[in-house]
């Protein structure tokens, strides 16, 4: 069960857990009372309370608010946020083919690197889904990345290279730490330099968005080919 902790402007005391439907997935919402002006000492006390009761609920990851504050005080209690990692890495090639396309650079002519301590299992897809899309694909990956660029120049052709043959990439995707550069695809908070994903229906606005996009497309409920990725700034004037 993945909980909801809802910060609410209502006056009262006490925090409500009911089961609720969040874009077609049940979650257990405690609603929390935080009225403005409240002391901090109070609010703190208050997200504890509620820490406590998604816990003993048997909660384990929650959603909440873009920049929620308190996750410390949910974290003593053995809350995490959810994880973002796994959408982020099995999204990489359609996240590469947005950053050339925002730099006009056609598939054709682009190069792009891969890397990452290994060819995880992500890392692989977006190799089999790029090369034969991109003029060239750069495998940096010291745990079997000499081996899959052999393969993969097998299968297309010269579009492969491992990081030793010195390619300049307009586009660097990381799966694991290394590379400050490019998009982090690792880790608690992904980079995404400046893309953002795009669900296929409207979420609700008081949640941070990827955390909960992350959970609907873990469950089944949004597939990754109906994610679209945009520019953060895409539809703004």
């Amino acid at each position: 069960m993945v909980g909801w902790l809802a910060e609410e402007e209502r006056q009262g005391r006490r925090t409500v857990l009911e089961r609720t439907g969040l874009a077609g997935l049940t979650v257990l919402r405690a609603g929390v009372p935080l009225p403005p002006k409240l002391r901090e000492r109070t609010v703190l006390r208050r997200v504890e309370k509620a820490a406590g009761l998604l816990a003993r609920a048997g909660v384990r990851r929650v959603l909440t608010r873009q920049d929620f504050p308190h996750w410390y005080v949910l974290s003593a209690y053995g809350l995490r946020p959810v994880d973002l990692e796994p959408l982020c890495q099995a999204l990489a090639a359609p996240l590469a083919l947005a950053a050339l396309e925002r730099q006009g650079i056609a598939p054709s002519v682009g190069t792009v690197a891969l890397s990452g301590r290994r060819v995880s299992r992500p890392l692989f897809q977006a190799a089999m889904a790029l090369c034969p899309q991109v003029r060239t694909l750069v495998i940096d990956a010291p745990d079997g990345g000499a081996e899959l660029a052999g393969e993969l120049r097998r299968e297309y052709g010269a579009a492969a290279l491992t990081a030793l043959d010195g390619s300049a990439a307009q586009v660097l995707l990381s799966f694991s730490p290394g590379e400050g550069r490019g998009l982090r695809l690792w880790g608690p908070a992904p980079d995404l330099d400046g893309l953002t994903l795009v669900p296929p229906l409207d979420l609700p606005g008081e949640l941070a968005p990827l955390p909960l996009l992350a959970v609907l497309w873990e469950e089944g409920r949004i597939p990754a080919k109906e994610i679209r990725v945009v520019p953060e700034d895409f539809g703004r004037n």
